[in-house]
């Protein structure tokens, strides 16, 4: 009898000795899926945009090609036609409208603020849309439990993360709302994502 309970007590001992399983934190599994994003340099989608100010509104679809060395955008009518496409390459941003008219200038905020009356924030958005912060600073965020941001406050915007799809193996948002102090609401949901 006392040989079966020192066995017992040493077993127990024994097993109480082993270290606990540890599950990632939540903190581990973002800082994973932001790594599985890392690798992704360029992009297309196609989807529904709206954009709202205290002013003017727009919505209709958009289509967009983006990489490293430039950013082709299309934005059309709830009824199909072209309102404007937006390229950006090294040496700058160009606009034409609808009617042909082109202008161009440094930066995409500033282009579409002056031509179409809102101000799209092309410096963050390649990276906000995938679901990440770019490389500036950032003042808050909020995670899921697989790790995917359904907050983020950055570059002055806030931007919030409703609905996530897997795509050809990335999580991927489809969802997306950004807010800025200006009061411009910029909505996108995606349809379709083509990564390469």
């Amino acid at each position: 009898m006392k040989c079966w309970l020192l066995g017992a007590t040493l077993a127990l001992a024994g097993c109480a000795s082993l270290p606990p399983a540890v599950s990632p934190s939540t903190a581990e599994v973002h800082q994973q899926h932001l790594t599985s994003l890392a690798g992704i340099d360029s992009f297309g989608l196609k989807g529904r945009i709206g954009m709202q100010t205290e002013a003017k509104g727009f919505s209709g679809s958009t289509q967009w090609q983006h990489s490293q060395a430039q950013d082709d955008i299309s934005l059309f009518s709830p009824l199909g036609s072209q309102v404007a496409s937006i390229n950006r390459t090294a040496d700058g941003v160009s606009l034409v409208t609808s009617d042909n008219k082109r202008y161009e200038a440094a930066d995409a905020e500033t282009l579409t603020e002056q031509n179409l009356g809102w101000r799209l924030p092309m410096s963050g958005l390649s990276d906000w849309v995938l679901g990440r912060p770019n490389q500036h600073a950032i003042e808050a965020a909020q995670w899921d439990e697989a790790g995917r941001l359904i907050k983020l406050k950055q570059d002055g915007w806030d931007i919030e993360y409703g609905q996530y799809i897997t795509t050809s193996a990335y999580q991927l948002p489809t969802r997306i709302t950004l807010r800025n102090a200006s009061r411009l609401t910029l909505k996108l949901i995606v349809q379709q994502w083509q990564i390469d």
